[in-house]
């Protein structure tokens, strides 16, 4: 087990960087009374977001309301089963269900809802998830930064991960869920997803992790800066063909820096998706 990581924030003074605004709105955001699942009808059946902004405009604005207004209408019944089945889900904090009802567009809508949240993140010898290995995952828990490495603890993570409701990542839809199930047969992840590639995409946040970092003021270690997925191969190599662990040192800090601002990410994407949502601006 390694120790915390700890990203260096950029904090010069030539211009506002957008990692304050991620610590103020932090704040605000986390006070707010109405978290947004009891708000949401997204996940109804041809309901898409202006149909339920219309809905918040006209008053219904939660899942009680939508049931107070619709339950004694027959084209409604099924659409009122559904958020009972969510007030139900929400209540046991089933997540499951709610990786299952929400598009997957929207899941940043569960956030904070759902308080055990892994952000993880994996290096490998190569892309292909048929002919390459693991060699190490990184999961930070909002806290502390868990690394497990391959010949090591890496089955470790497998138990560990089952213990949360959320999983958050940096286009993990797309490579390390997926290689993750092809080389942990049998893993049990969590069902309810954000992809912060995809949803900092839509907030006009694109590019790379390491870009979007530098957006947001936030600096890697000296000996980090300008590492990519090709230099985490060759420390890979570099320690099974050496036994060196100094590079085994540096890889595992590496994965630990591309996941331990993640949470910081999170937060401010859910701050911002729920303002473009324009329920906040509802009367």
């Amino acid at each position: 087990m390694y120790p915390k990581y700890r990203s260096h924030l950029n904090t010069g003074n030539s211009k506002p960087k957008l990692e304050t605004l991620i610590s103020k709105n932090t704040l605000i955001f986390l006070n707010i009374s109405a978290n947004m699942l009891e708000h949401t009808f997204i996940h109804l059946p041809d309901i898409g977001p202006v149909r339920e902004r219309a809905l918040w405009e006209e008053g219904v604005k939660t899942w009680d309301d939508f049931i107070a207004r619709f339950s004694s209408s027959e084209t409604h019944k099924h659409y009122c089963k559904m958020i009972t089945n969510s007030k139900y889900a929400l209540k046991l904090s089933d997540a499951n269900h709610f990786a299952y009802v929400l598009p997957s567009g929207e899941t940043w809508r569960a956030f904070p809802h759902f308080k055990r949240v892994a952000y993880v993140d994996i290096e490998t010898t190569g892309l292909s998830a048929t002919s390459n290995d693991l060699t190490v995952v990184g999961l930070y828990d909002g806290e502390k930064v868990h690394s497990y490495i391959a010949g090591k603890n890496i089955e470790d993570f497998r138990k560990h991960v089952e213990k949360f409701d959320m999983v958050v990542t940096f286009n993990g839809a797309q490579f390390d869920l997926p290689f993750l199930r092809k080389n942990m047969r049998g893993i049990r992840l969590p069902a309810l997803h954000v992809d912060l590639r995809f949803t900092l995409a839509s907030l006009d946040m694109t590019g790379g992790l390491k870009k979007i970092e530098e957006r947001f003021g936030f600096e890697r270690e000296d000996d980090l800066k300008g590492l990519d997925g090709y230099d985490a191969v060759k420390l890979w190599q570099k320690y099974i063909r050496r036994n060196d662990t100094r590079a085994l040192d540096k890889l595992v800090r590496y994965n630990a820096a591309d996941i331990s601002n993640l949470k910081h990410l999170m937060e401010w994407v859910y701050k911002e998706k729920r303002k473009r949502t324009g329920f906040d601006g509802t009367p």
